[in-house]
């Protein structure tokens, strides 16, 4: 366990977060209303919203939700349990990116203004001792304009991101590239600056005025309890996560594809498929039927976060075929699970990720390396060696812990640069 700091901080945490994920520490009659149901996708947030108050400090989490009015003002303040120090704010969101409604234009028309005015607004009132925002796009723009200390975490590479997408529809394709002006004024502008991975750093480090420092996700601590060394099973049941099926980086036909020349070599493999996209009778189940690739895959869709870290507790390999990854939650929560992986060799931060636990990376827009990473793996004494490296590295270097004592140490260098500069921005 970390050193803690001596003396507890207000911490004002700001990101995507979903209030359903944040449900367990909201007071018992918040549950009863009708809440905001904020902006789901980052679970990460919430393990070190739970690290952060098990440490001491007072949490205020701000996010942003679209089923509130569009006015500036509309926000929505939620306390938690008595004695708990958290508390969430929710703020207005548009629904849509293009077009209008409600006297404003879509959100990236004019980059996110109201919800960056709504964030600032609530910020202002609650006067945390530092804000953290999480990405370097509206919430990280918001916190900028706060006037607060402030750390900024990079989970993305916009560049890389518009670039992938540029093969896409021209709305997205544009609005990538308007995300990355966004990100361009956040790094410009941010005084503390980290990023999940030495890859993320390296993206991002040309445009930032202060040097970034790595700070990696951290992992949940349940999946860190369940984790155990594992040996091969008998007939053993692959997964794949990847929410989208139809987004240019996540590559996820490669595995289906993979797939047929697996089965050909071992008929008692199973694939589970999680995520966006990927439920029974969804694009991926359709896809993979009308290209006769669905034999022994089980189709499992989107689940709640821990749902997913107990369904892949059950499983035994986890195959990731993402063309670029930041980080990679999936990646570093299979190894601390103990799930040997199969990834792809230079994929972003896959590598660094996987560490001594990286022997299944392989090609992976190459069906056949993919098929051929994941049967060298399912050889008894080589599945056991990646088990136990994979759930060792996990545990050393992505326990929440960790990670949140070193969030603290930056979180002590902004109050104090912005004490010496006597501004928060």
């Amino acid at each position: 366990m970390g050193d803690r700091l001596a003396v507890p901080l207000h911490v004002g945490l700001v990101g995507p977060l979903a209030t359903a994920d944040l449900a367990h520490l909201l007071e018992p009659q918040s549950k009863d209303l009708r809440l905001p149901h904020g902006y789901g996708g980052a679970p990460l947030l919430v393990t070190l919203i739970e690290t952060l108050l098990a440490r001491g400090h007072r949490v205020t989490a701000f996010t942003l939700s679209n089923d509130l009015p569009d006015q500036p003002d509309a926000w929505v303040r939620v306390g938690g349990h008595a004695g708990s120090g958290f508390e969430l704010i929710c703020c207005p969101m548009r629904s849509r990116a293009w077009r209008g409604g409600q006297g404003w234009p879509g959100r990236i028309v004019d980059l996110y203004r109201m919800e960056r005015e709504s964030l600032q607004q609530a910020m202002a009132t609650v006067k945390p001792d530092v804000v953290h925002a999480h990405w370097v796009y509206e919430f990280a723009w918001a916190a900028l304009g706060a006037g607060l200390p402030h750390v900024i975490t990079c989970h993305d590479a916009p560049l890389r991101i518009a670039r992938l997408n540029s093969g896409s529809r021209p709305t997205r394709s544009i609005y990538r590239w308007l995300r990355v002006l966004m990100a361009r004024q956040v790094l410009r502008h941010a005084r503390s600056l980290s990023a999940v991975s030495p890859y993320m750093r390296d993206q991002i480090q040309s445009w930032a005025r202060t040097p970034v420092q790595v700070v990696p996700n951290a992992v949940s601590p349940m999946a860190i309890t369940l984790g155990r060394d594992r040996t091969l099973p008998d007939a053993p049941k692959l997964a794949m996560v990847c929410n989208g099926w139809e987004g240019p980086w996540k590559n996820p036909r490669a595995v289906l594809r993979a797939w047929a020349l697996m089965l050909r070599h071992r008929p008692d493999l199973e694939l589970h498929l999680f995520g966006a996209d990927a439920g029974p009778g969804e694009l991926a189940e359709r896809w993979a039927r009308s290209h006769g690739l669905a034999h022994r895959v089980v189709f499992r869709g989107p689940l709640r976060h821990e749902e997913l870290i107990q369904a892949l507790s059950t499983l035994d390999l986890l195959v990731h075929t993402s063309l670029e990854e930041s980080f990679g939650m999936a990646i570093a929560e299979a190894m601390a699970l103990g799930l040997p992986v199969v990834a792809g060799q230079g994929c972003g931060a896959v590598p660094w990720v996987l560490g001594d636990a990286g022997a299944g990376l392989c090609d992976v827009a190459a069906p056949a390396s993919i098929a051929k990473a994941v049967l060298s793996v399912l050889q008894a004494e080589r599945y056991a060696e990646l088990s136990h490296a994979g759930r060792r590295a996990a545990t050393q270097r992505f326990e929440s812990e960790q990670v949140v004592s070193a969030y603290e140490t930056l979180y002590r260098q902004a109050m104090a640069l912005c004490s010496t500069a006597g501004l928060g921005s």
